[in-house]
């Protein structure tokens, strides 16, 4: 049994070496196969848990490759795997009154996540983060400032999505997705 602590969420994926590049984005929708259909990848998929679609994970590639699953009944995770997200899909998937929300960590830079609600670009409201201020989250994970920051954020997310981060959440069957060439704009 781990002594790690729920607010801990970032050792999760340093142990799997997914750690080099971080990109997922959690969105409010009724099931992840709506999802997968959204992101246009259903011609493109291969059904596994996320320790299986490890196989496939590229810190840095051409190859744009998405493990979609549930995160909690309302809430679908999209963890990249290869390439870059299409964070532009996030306006389109969130049209019909859903929230989204995107994290990221390229080249030891973290990036505060960025938040969709049905359909539009909207500032994270402020209390958003009192919970995981409250809780410690920032404090939590090896000396790194980056752990901290990732737990912080993790943290928040985990409360607004109702799941937080454990060996659970890597074998939930999910669908890995390849998107096609030219499916969303890059810029």
């Amino acid at each position: 049994m781990s002594s790690r602590t729920k607010l801990d969420q970032w050792s999760y994926f340093e142990e799997r070496g997914l750690a080099g590049r971080f990109e997922c984005s959690w969105v409010e929708a009724p099931d992840y196969r709506a999802v997968v259909t959204a992101l246009r990848a259903e011609e493109e998929t291969l059904a596994c848990d996320l320790n299986q679609a490890r196989r496939w994970y590229r810190a840095y590639s051409d190859e744009d490759v998405v493990w979609v699953a549930e995160q909690n009944p309302g809430w679908v995770k999209m963890f990249t795997a290869s390439g870059l997200f299409p964070w532009r899909a996030l306006e389109s998937i969130t049209q019909s009154g859903g929230r989204a929300y995107h994290l990221s960590y390229y080249a030891g830079e973290v990036s505060e996540p960025v938040y969709v609600n049905a359909g539009e670009w909207e500032d994270i409201p402020e209390d958003y983060w009192d919970r995981p201020r409250q809780e410690g989250a920032g404090l939590v994970g090896s000396s790194s400032g980056i752990a901290q920051e990732m737990n912080f954020y993790l943290a928040a997310l985990a409360y607004t999505t109702g799941r937080f981060i454990d060996d659970t959440w890597f074998t939930t069957p999910g669908l890995l997705c390849r998107i096609p060439d030219g499916t969303w704009p890059r810029d």
